[in-house]
């Protein structure tokens, strides 16, 4: 539908030689400009909700220190964009993945709402410099900046976990969650994404539809799990059942008032990953779980049990020989023969 509305802006009809750009008229102009802002806005309607709100924090910073240098924020050349690099680098101290999105922000907005076009060989010149920065960095054994990667939430940490959430709505939401985000490998945006429509009950257990995404939509098969405890259907649909939900239009994972009052309102990703941390720290862990560790937690006892990575990547939403997937399968033990190539090869 989209894709009909914005060819409509095309012309009638290709002349038989084909026009010169210098040789359009005003009205074949203006057709294309339409087509432009239609094609435009249907790209921004497919974007996740978390980058576009990326997007709008990387945009906040760079009026900051345009605002701050005294240089209008439509001014992208090759000086303007390596300087805020270097702001962000050695002033802000941001981490290489933080400045190179932050690049990427404010060259998609301001190609996209302000219509402004920018050289690639200056973008290509700022990230030259970022990784000149990053070498000088690692050549003096400078710590790596950022978070590093989530702790994986192995299989005996998520029973703990899931074992101390309270028998409250708190708990039952908590626990649900927990289970089943790792049973999808989520993200927690996809976490907070999840619609009641998105799960749909099967004689196997529920087919959960990842439709919010960074990558493509998936449809995660999860079956019923031996074990009660941490059976991720029979999770769901315990909060299901106390929460009351019943709209398949609104959020599978709610916000509670703390009178114990399920509220209309979904959780933000944000607090979907502040409830995995709080859960952890409840029972007891030094690690600080994020909202990764579900996920990564999933890819690595898959791996480790043996399962087909095409299997692992299908759940993940990995693209088969993914170097992403290669970084979620965490080395858990390294005298264990499954995490030691070494170990029981004859040596």
């Amino acid at each position: 539908m989209a894709e009909r509305r914005m060819n409509e802006h095309l012309p009638a009809r290709p002349d038989e030689r084909p026009l010169l750009p210098a040789e359009f008229d005003d009205d074949l102009r203006a057709r294309l400009a339409a087509l432009d802002a239609a094609s435009d806005t249907h790209a921004q309607e497919q974007r996740p909700d978390n980058t576009s709100r990326a997007y709008q924090a990387d945009w906040k910073v760079w009026v900051q220190f345009c605002a701050q240098f005294q240089i209008p924020a439509t001014a992208a050349t090759r000086g303007t964009l390596r300087s805020f690099v270097d702001y962000l680098w050695t002033r802000q101290k941001a981490a290489y993945s933080t400045v190179d999105r932050r690049l990427a922000g404010v060259t998609v907005t301001l190609r996209q709402q302000y219509g402004v076009v920018i050289d690639p060989e200056a973008t290509k010149a700022a990230r030259e410099l970022l990784k000149d920065y990053r070498k000088k960095a690692q050549a003096a054994e400078e710590p790596e900046r950022g978070r590093g990667k989530a702790p994986a939430m192995r299989l005996d940490d998520l029973r703990h976990i899931a074992a101390l959430c309270a028998t409250d709505i708190f708990g039952l939401r908590d626990r649900a969650m927990l289970l089943l985000g790792f049973s999808i490998a989520a993200r927690r945006a996809e976490l907070a994404g999840l619609r009641l429509r998105n799960i749909r009950d099967d004689d196997n257990g529920l087919l959960v539809h990842v439709a919010v995404s960074k990558t493509d939509p998936r449809t995660v098969p999860v079956p019923y799990g031996k074990n009660t405890d941490t059976c991720p259907v029979r999770a769901w649909k315990a909060w299901q059942d106390a929460a009351q939900i019943l709209d398949p239009d609104r959020h599978a994972f709610r916000r509670i008032h703390h009178t114990g009052a399920v509220q209309p309102q979904g959780l933000s990703p944000q607090r979907a990953g502040d409830l995995i941390t709080a859960a952890g720290l409840r029972a007891g862990f030094e690690e600080l779980f994020t909202g990764h560790s579900v996920r990564s937690g999933l890819a690595t006892e898959a791996r480790r049990k043996g399962k087909d990575r095409k299997a692992i990547a299908a759940i993940t939403g990995h693209k088969e020989g993914s170097k992403v997937l290669d970084g979620y399968m965490q080395i858990v033990d390294q005298w264990d023969e499954k995490d030691n190539a070494l170990i029981g090869i004859g040596l």
